[in-house]
């Protein structure tokens, strides 16, 4: 063997020897991918009947519950559980069937319940764990980031709407910077009332205010570098910040069928 083909073998060995390394430290999202492409509009409402008889969609659960998750990379682990976040969401919007708001209860027209949220039905990364427990015991504190209330999507039509595309480690920070300027220069996000003067804000402001001022010292700054110039503008006249009233009607495009 000469010093060249002996040169290229060590290489070749080399490139098979990190190669399993290298594959466990990635994970696979393209199936909800096509799925968030297939089955979400330009709104974000979803069609939930089409998600539930989608092969693709099962996979893609099926993966989640023995990723490891502790291998990704920091960014990595961020775009995982967002998309973990919002899939399992999806499986309970499937599974639960909702006529009208995730928020239902047992008595019609009264929505108040937060069990959709709280209750632990989905193996995640060898875990039960519930919506609830992703973003708070998971989400928010490894990470901290108060844009990741953007993006993930509680079937709600108050809250942002479901992107077409997955995250993952290369676009989980750009995509985080593009949802978070959407949503607040929107509708759901801000409202600008001259006459009272006052900027309506979107009640997550409200709800996860710490999240906010830990990051920026205030809500107001938090916003700032993502606002349009008429909003930050109108934010110069020192108005009052009142809160929009957030809707909980289901980000469905037509009723599930039962």
């Amino acid at each position: 063997m000469n010093i060249k083909t002996t040169v290229l073998f060590i290489s070749l060995l080399t490139i098979l020897w990190l190669a399993p390394e290298g594959l466990a430290n990635s994970f696979d999202h393209s199936k909800f991918d096509q799925v968030l492409k297939q089955y979400v509009d330009e709104k974000g409402l979803v069609d939930y009947n089409g998600v539930a008889k989608d092969q693709e969609f099962s996979e893609y659960m099926q993966s989640l519950q023995g990723a490891r998750v502790e291998e990704l990379s920091p960014d990595g682990q961020l775009a995982f559980w967002i998309n973990a976040y919002n899939a399992i969401t999806i499986d309970k919007v499937i599974k639960k069937k909702p006529k009208e708001s995730v928020r239902e209860t047992f008595l019609p027209g009264v929505w108040t319940s937060t069990k959709f949220f709280t209750t632990s039905e989905h193996i995640v990364a060898k875990q039960r764990l519930s919506p609830d427990d992703i973003q708070k015991e998971i989400l928010f504190k490894k990470f901290q980031d108060p844009r990741i209330h953007f993006a993930i999507i509680c079937a709600s039509s108050g809250c942002p709407p479901l992107p077409r595309i997955a995250y993952t480690e290369a676009n989980v920070q750009s995509r985080l910077e593009e949802e978070t300027r959407k949503y607040l220069n929107s509708p759901r996000g801000t409202r600008i009332d001259r006459a009272e003067n006052t900027l309506y804000v979107s009640k997550l402001f409200d709800w996860y205010d710490d999240d906010f001022i830990q990051k920026s010292g205030s809500v107001v700054r938090f916003m700032r570098p993502y606002l349009n110039e008429e909003t930050l503008s109108f934010i110069d006249r020192n108005p009052k910040i009142s809160y929009l009233e957030y809707n909980w009607a289901l980000n469905a495009q037509a009723p599930l069928e039962r």
